[in-house]
């Protein structure tokens, strides 16, 4: 899907906030100016540049060669491998039990494992794979509303110290929790997993197929970066299309910037040129947008509570400026370097083939 380059100037950086964010962050203190909002833009990636870069695995292989493109093969198998792994683990963690932690942990395992698919779909076409992820996809959709109670009933319960008038409302939090704890324990068990295996081994056979074939290592590394870059270049789309008045817009760049971070983790080092530090970084930046993304959902279980409870508004009324601050407090902290999302993608050590720099979906 086309999209549009990074901005070149502040005129196109983050949109000023509507009248409703003005107030959420003046709610406590003034609010701070909207150039605080806006960054100059690192320039476009210089195509003539990019032009001169060489893998690393290219260099290795001797002339007429293709074993690096088995060995880039092997690390997208190993990868696959190594996050069918641990979906499985955390599965079967799952299983016992659906605590808080094992819900979350076995959340992640399935976006890793459906992002190692969507960065393998730019090399293969098999119905095996897009039967995976829609299977993986319904799992992660039935573990959504568990999850969003957890983490509303373990802030209330935190909270509960400090306001005390939040005991009706972690009661009845505790009692959604039980009831959706039984909801998903019966769909985790009922979980097949030798269907998907097979769907996955079939995956990384195509993918062995293809690199005995004619793709050489230079058509096998443009394929995974380019599906990189475009992914990346999602992320860029969501973060311009970022408006204050609707906090929904932070969240889906959350979800856009998370499927691109978890497509570079897969890759190797020697590929993208990210170190672990680069990857904390990004880690780091994703998980300032969760914080708001929790937040807004308390937000929402406050406001139906209200909604549902006769009385509860005036009782929960200073919970409720509390949570506001804190809202403000951590959108502030994501604006100030919002537009670190710029510089993520090519890093500085990325070693590929020119036209995978820079490619016609990526910022």
């Amino acid at each position: 899907m086309e999209t549009s380059r990074l901005p070149q100037s502040n005129a196109d950086a983050l949109p000023p906030p509507g009248a409703a964010a003005v107030r959420l962050l003046a709610s406590e203190g003034s609010v701070p100016p909207l150039t605080a909002f806006r960054t100059p833009l690192p320039p476009a990636p210089n195509r003539a540049a990019s032009r001169q870069l060489s893998l690393p695995l290219l260099s290795r292989a001797a002339p007429g060669l293709d074993a690096p493109a088995l060995s880039l093969a092997s690390c997208l198998a190993e990868a696959l491998d190594a996050r069918w792994q641990s979906y499985s683990e955390q599965l079967c963690l799952c299983r016992k039990g659906c605590s808080e932690e094992a819900v979350h942990e076995l959340r992640v395992a399935t976006r890793r494992l459906i992002a190692q698919l969507t960065l393998l779909g730019c090399i293969v076409r098999v119905p095996a794979l897009d039967k995976a992820r829609r299977v993986l996809k319904r799992r992660l959709v039935a573990l959504g509303d568990l999850r969003d109670t957890h983490v509303q009933r373990t802030f209330i319960s935190q909270a509960s110290a400090r306001f005390p008038e939040l005991g009706l409302l972690r009661k009845e939090l505790e009692r959604r929790e039980r009831r959706l704890v039984k909801v998903a324990a019966a769909k985790v068990g009922s979980c097949k997993t030798r269907k998907l295996e097979r769907w996955l081994d079939a995956v990384r056979g195509d993918v062995a197929a293809q690199t005995r074939g004619s793709r050489g290592q230079t058509d096998l590394a443009s394929a995974v970066l380019r599906a990189t870059a475009d992914a990346f270049a999602q992320a860029v789309q969501r973060r311009q299309a970022i408006d204050l008045a609707d906090m929904r817009t932070i969240h889906q760049t959350r979800v856009a910037f998370k499927r691109f971070r978890y497509m570079v983790e897969s890759l190797s080092p020697d590929v993208t040129g990210l170190n672990r530090r680069d990857l904390r970084g990004l880690a780091y930046y994703q998980r300032k947008m969760g914080i708001i993304q929790d937040l807004e959902v308390l937000r929402a279980c406050v406001t139906k509570h209200v909604q549902e409870n006769d009385g509860a508004e005036a009782l929960l009324r200073p919970f409720e400026r509390y949570l506001r601050r804190r809202r403000a407090r951590a959108l502030r902290s994501f604006l100030k370097t919002a537009d670190r999302l710029f510089s993520f993608w090519p890093p500085a050590g990325l070693s590929a083939p020119g036209e995978l720099a820079v490619t016609r979906n990526a910022a």
